[in-house]
């Protein structure tokens, strides 16, 4: 279980629907590995923000699943407030802030 469960998510756990959520994965570890473990569950790894944080669009009969995913540290729904922050550095990661 993960440390963080974003309140939005917690409502849609239990979701029968195959209407798609963008998520963002807050993951210790290998993130290639838990990537590739996340496309098991019909998500789609859109990109990565940071050293640990994956956006994720996935279907949300997927989330109650994807919430028992070892590595997980968080996962929240992803809203408008995130943001990317570009450096215009190459060697630099992606960073994510909150508006």
């Amino acid at each position: 279980m993960p440390e963080y469960v974003d309140a939005a998510v917690k409502s849609l756990r239990e979701s029968s629907s195959d209407g798609e959520v963008t998520l963002l994965l807050g993951v210790s570890g290998d993130r290639d590995e838990f990537a590739a473990r996340v496309e098991q569950h019909d998500a789609t790894v859109n990109t990565t923000l940071g050293r640990a944080t994956l956006r994720v669009t996935a279907p949300e009969s997927a989330i109650d699943a994807l919430c028992e995913l070892e590595g997980l540290k968080s996962i929240e729904v992803e809203r408008e407030d995130v943001r990317t922050l570009d450096e215009e550095n190459e060697r630099s990661h992606r960073r994510v802030t909150r508006s």
